[in-house]
């Protein structure tokens, strides 16, 4: 057609924002215009749930009020239920739409017979049951018990029936009481409704038209470019333009519009190979991929509902990736935490080897992550977080033959500083992340990045810059995941984690449709529109970080722990699983310390106990869950999980070691020694026998102090307020205490009451306000002296905090001596009587004579500074810090250290340390902390900067079971393993080689016919040092070992009148393991 002279018909400029808007009808399956528009032609027919084509019958497994809902006859095997019911023995009745099902946490079985339409059968086309009933559910076949796919009443709501000839179908579905985020009554993080109902929303067998819904999944990808392109693009409005002229073609009344539309978009905007996996093959070669695209589904192992509940969601969310697997070739799968593993090996053996097995196989569904679970990082004592990565990565070796290259962490509350170093210690060079982005003070700056520990063992790290682990694969996602990347400069690239996450899931079928269409968009319309690759490993996009970052040296560097500026409160939250990992930590160490020592001196009696053991740190290491230790479960979770499951470690511990120190007092029956399990000999926590006067303990009293004597301190209390007015070393006569000064100038050991109101997330934030809203609790019920022996003296002060709810305190001194005496502290145990508040933060406070610009607290393995300031914006965000077993603060001539036996919440600024002791936040958990408790923790003041003595004080504070042996056996023992040399360096732990053929360990990889122990050191204050271990055992060969036990190199040793010697020498803050073979 030629250029017209005249104009006859003139055009408008289309307005953008009308044109733009008008986009979201077509799609839209509600409003005035559904059946002018795609949605009419979604199905070609719709049968629902008539008892005749649709059969659905219901059964409920009883559920007792009052009762326990974890305990396993409330979620009772598969195959129990279905053989039962082929015996006729359960009571199946006829189920209708809109039933209520329940209550909260139990379990429905529904029995599924359908008889499609011998007219939709003969089509040959793919049909689907579509199921919702506002909860969880499987697919389960009745003879193979192979799941097939989930239901979660939202997002998963269709199972694609296998195709067959007969149209018949029989099948059941096993539903869990609970959505996909449990049952929060009013919101998701609300604590549980335990009396919520679930509706059958509908049980319909379904013919779709293919074509349309894929027109739908085409129309929404190419108008969210449309309206989420940079204006200043021609793609942006080619799309808009496009979309319209589908919306212009469309006819309702004519089915086959929709193919031409179809056409339309291939022929205007995406290119031909927009439904293939093929897509991903196509497009220019050479142009940057923006964004990597990997699926996966973080399932918290316990948080809005208990471990009994996640033991379903694993199964529920794996087999729905395994059938997303055979219908996209393309599509790759990662999952974490050897304990999902194991759940799953347990429950349903069938599918892990018939399903998930091939699939691993096939490089689709990938193990990684290298850990237990997806543990928190902070609160774990030292052996525990090393254990964390040694049973993860010996799973995945046991069961899949190979470790995992990074640590998968997505979700979790900071990151301690020692991780890089035990991550390549067990076999990991790689970190994922993404929670930094919710900072909520400053924004971190990096999103590809090496990360160094305090030993300067490195990480390549990576944050998705999408800030998600959730991502719904829209266009937006993959949008932000390309324009986000802080660290653009150095890798252009990002990941992209997509899938249904947190309550499970995973990827849905409709994710992986809207990649190809993004990805068929790029290849058309070019790399304003990001590039998009799925089917690229974790393993290979890390390798190609290294290979375009000349190995990662050309990377920013951030050193030291990934302080996480949110969810400061749970250093403190549920004070009592806290106080039971300390105390499960400290006696599984106890157990090992004597069941290695007894194993290797007493072979032919004495069998080391490696499976329970093992059993036992898998309990420890699964409370470590992100959710659970750092106290943001809801109330199920502890009171029928994890405080029972943590009793049950300690008990077991105990039997076990009384049965190691059975052997030994049948050994031999010379009078009983009391040992410790600690590499050093003094005891400082009590000095029983007074070798001289002048370190006996003396206390008196005036009208308004109680003076503590021992000859080296003298403690003043003030019989008024109760508080620790004076502590003076009385060899230098240097006073510790500052009253004078700073905000607090009533005394040590004040306690004081916060307002504790974040903004959100209850359990899990303390918010910076709250620090200037508190009250001092300066109000006494009573005072009075309780002891007043030689060696030991104390006073007990009682002190109302709330209505109904007071504390005793009792502050002590012990008698010292000469060679002692610099390690002389104020020892306090404090009980809290019917701890009743709600929003309210319980602290007490040292106000000392101190100045310095960073505090010291232990870490696992070390020691992290952090500021005492709040020069900027980064030291304002520590305002709440996480500390282990003590806090220091020193200046160059003297310091204080506070040393506690359950506590981790702490903050030193000015002149003032502050311990954590209670808070009192009501969701998800109502009772969280309400009741009583008992904190020990003490004052050590000492000479010059912090040293060992504190390391060691602080371990004997928390290391303090004593064992009765035979005397005679006391040295025998003492001489398996002894250490000499710099004191900072300390051997904390003994265990037997894991791969030892005695043991018979189920984490044995490569049994040998050897006998092995494994000594674990640490520097602890950071500096290279030299030690000597000795040892009495026959040595052939020491080898310095990985975490795992798995590699190392043989280190040489020393034949001496005293032993076999093995001198180690240290770098700062490193953490050693020596293999000796005998």
């Amino acid at each position: 057609m030629s250029f017209q002279q005249v104009n006859y018909d003139p055009q408008f400029k289309p307005v953008k924002s009308i044109y733009e808007n008008r986009l979201r009808q077509f799609i839209n399956n509600g409003g005035d215009y559904k059946d002018l528009n795609l949605p009419k032609f979604y199905d070609h027919q719709r049968i629902r749930l008539d008892q005749d084509r649709v059969k659905v019958q219901w059964y409920q497994v009883p559920f007792e009020e009052g009762t326990s809902p974890v305990s396993p006859d409330k979620r009772p095997p598969w195959k129990d239920i279905i053989e039962s019911d082929s015996k006729g023995v359960l009571e199946f009745r006829d189920a209708s739409i809109g039933q209520p099902f329940g209550p909260s946490w139990s379990t429905t079985w529904f029995k599924v017979e359908l008889n499609l339409p011998s007219e939709w059968v003969e089509t040959g086309e793919q049909l689907v049951f579509d199921w919702d009933c506002s909860n969880e559910g499987v697919v389960i076949d009745p003879e193979t018990l192979i799941p097939a796919t989930a239901f979660s009443g939202a997002e998963r709501t269709e199972y694609l029936l296998p195709k067959n000839d007969t149209g018949k179908y029989f099948f059941y579905i096993e539903t869990g009481n609970n959505g996909m985020f449990g049952c929060g009554d009013g919101s998701d993080i609300s604590p549980p409704d335990n009396h919520r109902f679930f509706n059958l929303v509908k049980a319909d067998i379904v013919w779709p038209d293919w074509e349309a819904r894929a027109l739908f999944i085409d129309f929404w990808m190419i108008t969210d470019a449309a309206r989420e392109l940079p204006d200043d693009s021609w793609q942006k409005h080619r799309a808009r333009q496009v979309s319209n002229m589908v919306m212009d073609l469309f006819d309702p009344e004519r089915r086959s519009s929709v193919a031409e539309c179809r056409e339309l978009l291939k022929k205007e905007y995406f290119d031909e190979f927009i439904d293939s996996a093929e897509v991903y093959n196509k497009g220019e070669k050479d142009i940057l991929t923006n964004v990597y695209g990997m699926g996966n589904c973080h399932i918290d192992t316990a948080w809005l509902w208990p471990f009994a509940e996640t033991r379903r969601k694993i199964v529920r969310s794996w087999a729905s990736q395994c059938t997303l697997m055979n219908e996209y070739p393309e599509y790759q799968f990662v999952a974490s935490q050897a304990q999902q593993f194991k759940w799953l090996l347990e429950d349903h053996p069938e599918f892990f080897s018939k399903c998930l097995i091939p699939k691993f196989q096939h490089n689709q569904f990938i193990p990684i992550g290298g850990s237990w679970v997806e543990n928190d990082t902070n609160l774990p004592g030292s052996e525990a977080l090393a254990r964390q990565f040694f049973y993860g990565q010996r799973f995945f070796l046991k069961y899949f033959g190979s470790k995992s290259s990074i640590y998968w962490l997505p979700d979790t509350f900071g990151y301690s500083s020692q991780v890089p170093q035990l991550c390549q210690l067990s076999g990991m060079d790689r970190f994922l992340t993404q929670k930094l982005s919710w900072n909520n003070i400053n924004n971190f700056p990096h999103s590809t990045f090496i990360w160094a520990g305090i030993d300067g063992s490195q990480l390549l790290t990576h944050m998705p810059p999408g800030n998600t682990y959730t991502a719904d694969s829209h266009f937006g996602d993959v949008l932000r995941s390309a324009k986000q990347n802080k660290t653009a400069e150095f890798y252009g690239s990002g990941l992209m984690l997509y899938g249904k996450g947190d309550g499970g899931g995973g990827p849905t079928r409709q994710m992986l449709e809207k990649m190809r269409r993004i990805r068929s968009m790029n290849n058309r319309n070019g790399n304003v529109i990001p590039k998009l690759e799925v089917g690229t490993s974790i393993d290979e996009f890390y390798d190609d970080i290294f290979e375009k970052t000349n190995q990662g040296n050309d990377l920013p560097t951030w050193t030291g722990e990934l302080y996480f500026e949110f969810h400061r409160g749970t250093y403190t939250s549920q004070a009592n699983t806290k106080r039971l990992i300390r105390f499960s930590e400290i006696k599984i160490h106890d157990l090992e310390w004597i069941a290695t020592k007894v194993s290797v001196l007493y072979p032919d009696v004495y069998k080391y106990p490696s499976k329970e053991i093992n059993d036992l740190y898998e309990n420890i290491c699964l409370c470590h869950f992100h959710d659970v230790l750092p106290g943001s479960c809801i109330e199920m979770v502890y009171k029928y999980e994890a405080i029972p499951m943590l009793q049950v470690v300690i008990e077991k511990c105990d039997a076990l070691i009384t049965k190691a120190l059975e052997v030994l007092r049948k050994e031999d029956t010379s009078k009983l020694a009391k040992i410790k399990t600690l590499a050093w000999d003094d005891d400082y926590t009590l000095i029983s026998t007074v070798d001289n006067s002048k370190y006996q303990t003396y206390i008196s009293e005036d009208s308004k102090t109680i003076i503590m004597e021992n000859g080296k301190l003298k403690v003043a209390i003030s019989k008024k307020e109760g508080v620790i007015k004076s502590i003076v070393d009385l060899d230098t006569n240097t006073e510790y205490l500052d009253i004078n000064n700073g905000r607090n100038r009533l005394g040590a050991n004040q306690f004081v009451i916060f307002d504790d109101k974040p903004l959100s997330w209850p359990a899990w934030d303390t918010e910076l306000y709250s620090v200037n809203q508190y009250t001092y609790l300066t109000e006494i019920e009573s005072i009075s002296i309780t002891s007043k022996s030689k060696s030991r003296c104390s006073v007990e002060i009682v002190v109302p905090v709330i209505s109904g709810c007071k504390l005793k305190t009792v502050i002590s001194l012990n008698s010292t001596t000469d060679s002692t005496k610099d390690e002389s502290f104020i020892d306090i145990h404090t009980e809290v009587d019917n701890w009743n508040a709600a929003n309210k933060f319980l602290k007490v406070e040292f106000p000392v004579n101190v100045r310095s610009d960073f505090a010291s607290y232990e870490t696992q393995f070390g020691v992290t500074r952090r500021p005492t300031h709040y020069n900027t914006s980064w030291d304002v965000a520590k305002f709440e810090v996480c500390s282990h077993k003590f806090a220091d603060y020193s200046e160059y001539h003297k310091g204080v250290s506070i040393l506690n036996d359950c506590k981790f919440g702490f903050s030193t600024h000015g002149n003032l340390m502050r311990l954590s002791l209670l808070r009192s936040p009501k969701a998800p958990d109502a009772n969280a902390d309400m009741g009583s408790h008992v904190i020990n923790y003490a004052i050590y003041p000492h000479r010059g900067g912090l040293g060992s003595k504190t390391v060691k004080l602080a371990h004997e504070f928390n290391y303090n079971h004593r064992y009765e042996i035979p005397s005679n056996l006391e040295k025998s023992l003492d001489s398996v393993i002894q250490i000499s040399g710099d004191d900072n360096i300390i051997l904390s732990n003994i265990k037997r080689g894991e791969d030892d053929a005695d043991i018979q360990s189920n984490y044995a990889i490569k049994p040998e016919n050897v006998k092995s122990i494994v000594v674990r050191l640490y520097e602890s204050l950071g500096g290279e040092s030299n030690c000597v271990l000795t040892t009495s055992l026959p040595v052939t060969k020491v080898m310095k070992v990985n975490n795992l036990e798995t590699d190392g190199e043989e280190v040489s040793f020393n034949k001496t009148s005293s032993g076999i010697e093995i001198s180690a020498n240290l770098r700062a803050f490193e953490i050693a393991s020596y293999k000796i073979y005998f």
